[in-house]
């Protein structure tokens, strides 16, 4: 491919533009974003990852103190499954997984639980313990949270905070025939070395489309959503996200400052729209009206050639899987990221494109893997709850971790890295999803057995916390 200086970002929504930001700081690159402005429905509110605030940091040189308060943004600590496998069933997967300061040397909480497998699991870690009382743990601001933010916003900001070091035209593509030309609506003809196809599931440069269909492996291919307002802010404005498992599906609670983001998760095939509306109001107490849900549907897939000649697809043309974890962002961001990398070398061969493919592929894979074992123990009765049951694959990924979880000769260690989802991730939905795990330390020093002694003892973690701790509202009006 040889020198890559001009770049034409095709698409104007969250991926065309937080790839702008991105790739704009790359070394020597000048970048073009080409999209036709139309009027845009009110964000709902969506989940990030730990990812997001340092993507937003370091790659797009943002400050988070600025960004935060434009996003509408909320604090994540972790998500809050309800009712998944069972009724009543609750399983906590924290951003943070050492209990530091409670214990020096740190501790895991999954050394404390292999000590003592009668305690409650999510009680082990202290952000649990404070979201569910909606107080957030300063120290950890960071580190330990991820945020929930209004994608709407989230496009704003950018596109006033980047003008300066972009060039915007406002416009639809006519035709992009391969090479280095783009043909526009407007009549004008740009030139560029690379293209990035942020233009949806439409994907209208690419010519050649290798996409795997995952709906042997996935379950849900629609949703509906909408923001429901606050009656009880106080109580309802909570620092992590929540996924309800429920008769047709799951919802989600996002909140952000000025009102939840929430939707209903399901199968078209088995539930139609008007029952998915009617339930998902049923559940919010009549708070929304089907009039005012906005419909999502999608085929999960992911193109195996991402970067196919001069064109790179990221965000949806380059595939989705579901909204559960977040997965959407995060790709977009490890997408970014790996792009971004390559480009500052200022130079791009069949080398990088073929690692491009290959480590996308892989982070596609990683993901559809680890979403996919989230629907492997429930035993609620309904049409769609019977349809998982009966369709339902273990991955390869999930039997390595269950056997070696299992066995004496243990290799794999809480903390080992996945792009997105590492094995600290599995570990934590393994052990709450109730599957027979051998009990054993994972980690081994000196201090072991008074560290564990000592954190099993701190029921109330919050109490050690002190003046750190400051309630949800209060944080987001004094900082957010």
């Amino acid at each position: 491919m040889g020198k890559v200086k001009d770049i034409v970002i095709v698409g104007g929504g969250s991926s065309g533009w937080m790839a702008a930001a991105a790739i704009s700081r790359c070394n020597d690159v000048k970048v073009t974003l080409v999209d036709k402005e139309v009027p845009t429905p009110l964000g709902v509110g969506e989940a990030t990852l730990l990812s997001f605030e340092k993507f937003m940091v370091e790659q797009c040189g943002f400050n988070p103190n600025e960004f935060l308060a434009e996003l509408d943004a909320g604090l994540k600590a972790g998500i809050l499954f309800k009712d998944w496998g069972h009724k009543g069933n609750e399983i906590w997967l924290p951003f943070y997984w050492l209990n530091y300061p409670f214990t020096d040397p740190p501790v895991s909480m999954v050394d404390a639980w292999s000590t003592s497998q009668d305690i409650d699991f999510k009680k082990l870690e202290v952000l649990y313990q404070c979201s569910m009382d909606n107080i957030i743990d300063r120290t950890q601001i960071g580190e330990g949270y991820a945020v929930h933010i209004d994608c709407m916003k989230l496009i704003k900001y950018i596109k006033e905070k980047i003008s300066d070091r972009i060039t915007y035209v406002n416009s639809s593509v006519k035709a992009y025939l391969g090479g280095n030309t783009l043909y526009l609506e407007n009549g004008d003809q740009i030139e560029a070395d690379l293209f990035v196809d942020c233009t949806g599931f439409k994907s209208i440069l690419k010519r050649k489309r290798d996409r795997v269909n995952l709906s042997d492996r996935l379950y849900v291919d629609t949703a509906i959503a909408g923001p429901i307002e606050y009656e009880d802010k106080h109580n309802e404005f909570k620092p992590y996200t929540t996924t309800t498992a429920v008769y047709d599906g799951w919802i989600w609670n996002t909140p952000l400052q000025s009102r939840i983001g929430t939707g209903l998760v399901f199968n078209r095939n088995i539930t139609s729209i008007d029952q998915a509306k009617e339930y998902f109001c049923s559940f919010w107490d009549q708070r929304t009206t089907p009039d005012k849900l906005k419909v999502i549907d999608w085929t999960p897939y992911y193109d195996t050639n991402q970067w196919e000649g001069k064109v790179v697809s990221i965000g949806l043309s380059a595939g989705f899987i579901e909204p559960l974890e977040s997965t959407g962002l995060g790709l977009i961001i490890e997408s970014i990221k790996t792009l971004s990398k390559l480009l500052n070398d200022g130079f791009c061969n069949q080398y990088d494109i073929n690692y491009y493919n290959n480590h996308m592929t892989l982070a596609y894979e990683q993901c559809v893997d680890y979403v996919n074992c989230h629907y492997s123990k429930s035993n609620i009765k309904s049409p769609f709850w019977d349809y998982v049951r009966d369709n339902y694959k273990m991955s390869e990924a999930q039997e390595v971790f269950l056997d070696e979880m299992s066995s004496e000769n243990k290799t794999i260690m809480p903390g080992g890295k996945g792009f997105i989802f590492g094995v600290g991730n599995w570990i934590h939905w393994l052990i709450q999803a109730g599957y027979p795990l051998e009990a054993r330390s994972w980690m081994q020093h000196d201090k072991m057995d008074e560290s564990l002694n000592h954190l099993i003892q701190c029921e109330d973690k919050k109490i050690e916390l002190g003046t750190d701790l400051m309630n949800h509202n209060e944080f987001a009006d004094r900082f957010l």
